[in-house]
């Protein structure tokens, strides 16, 4: 059984500073606590979780706050993270959460103290909620934000670039002789839905083409019912796009049942291409070309940084975000715009 003194050995440090790292991380330089930790995953060195909980307070759980457990961009973080949890010898703590309720503030409070959670994750649209950062802050919490629409200087935040994946969405869509594209924005108060129509917009400019006309926008709030109802007014205009882009795979799923219903051929009458790689992009036919959010190296960062919170930098100010890189996904949904 793999021992802390076995874990200071390989790292070159003392088994006190092996402690520090696993109890008081804060106050272990940076470089050291980062050849501690990859001494312990060379070795696969799990500490004993019961007493680790007694030395740290109590806190032996991430706390995730979900609004909307149903949707694929929460259910597939929500997977990520668990494994991530996992991997680092962590557990999970979830708990439904709307900022609307009248006594939400008194429900995270509970969250806190009954879960005996200290860390957090926060998910879009709760990681642009002030008054629940500032309950956190308030409380002592910590928390790392997952795609906020703006850098916040208290806490870390891991991202991906929404502006140049929907851009590289329609530049491949130019390469296949679309021109005439519609695009399905998400919910407005996401930051990915404002980022994301700005991406269609810039790779118009870049390819020196007029911008697409108000009527190829629709609204579809990142719902599968709403996505129905855009797809409809989309394919409904006297010249009905080539292409649909829609902000994510519920509602891109839609434009296919939509489509089909009509009796258009996809890709042949019309391509479609969704966001997020979420499983309804493999399970509907055809499957949907789509971007692939780096749901599990988010997740894997977003539980580093809770392992190596920098109480310095979040006093100070000086917090960092944190790109991570996504991926074009091309499947049978989308081809060449049919000739004549």
């Amino acid at each position: 059984m793999t021992t802390i003194y076995d874990v200071s050995k390989l790292a070159g440090v003392s088994a006190k500073t092996v402690s520090r790292v696993l109890n008081e991380p804060d106050r272990v330089k940076t470089a050291t606590r980062e050849q501690v930790l990859a001494a312990m995953k060379t070795l696969d060195y799990s500490p004993n979780a019961s007493a680790r909980q007694l030395r740290l307070g109590g806190f032996s759980s991430i706390g995730l706050l979900l609004e909307d457990p149903a949707s694929g961009y929460q259910s597939r973080f929500h997977q990520a993270l668990l494994t991530a949890c996992m991997e680092a010898g962590k557990y999970m703590t979830v708990e439904l959460f709307e900022g609307v309720m009248p006594d939400w503030q008194a429900r995270v409070d509970r969250f806190l103290t009954e879960g005996r959670v200290r860390d957090l994750i926060l998910l879009p649209t709760l990681c642009d909620f002030t008054p629940l950062k500032d309950l956190l802050r308030e409380r002592g919490a910590r928390a790392v934000l997952i795609a906020p629409s703006v850098h916040d200087p208290h806490f870390p935040s891991v991202v991906m670039d929404d502006r140049a994946a929907a851009r590289q969405i329609i530049e491949y869509l130019f390469s296949l002789g679309h021109t005439r594209i519609g695009h399905i924005t998400g919910h407005p108060d996401h930051s990915a839905t404002i980022l994301r129509r700005s991406g269609v917009i810039e790779a118009y400019d870049a390819r020196g083409l007029p911008r697409p006309k108000p009527e190829l926008f629709a609204s579809g709030d990142f719902m599968f019912k709403k996505g129905i109802e855009a797809a409809e007014t989309l394919l409904s205009l006297p010249e009905p796009p080539t292409a649909i882009f829609a902000a994510n795979d519920e509602t891109a799923a839609a434009v296919a049942m939509v489509a089909h219903r009509r009796g258009l051929s996809i890709p042949g009458d019309l391509s479609v291409v969704g966001f997020d790689d979420a499983p309804i992009a493999s399970a509907v036919w055809p499957q949907l070309t789509t971007i692939a959010q780096p749901y599990f190296e988010m997740a894997r960062k977003v539980v580093h940084l809770v392992d190596t919170w920098d109480q310095q930098s979040t006093q100070s100010g000086f917090v960092s975000t944190y790109l991570t890189p996504h991926e074009l996904v091309v499947r049978e949904s989308s081809g060449p715009v049919l000739k004549g």
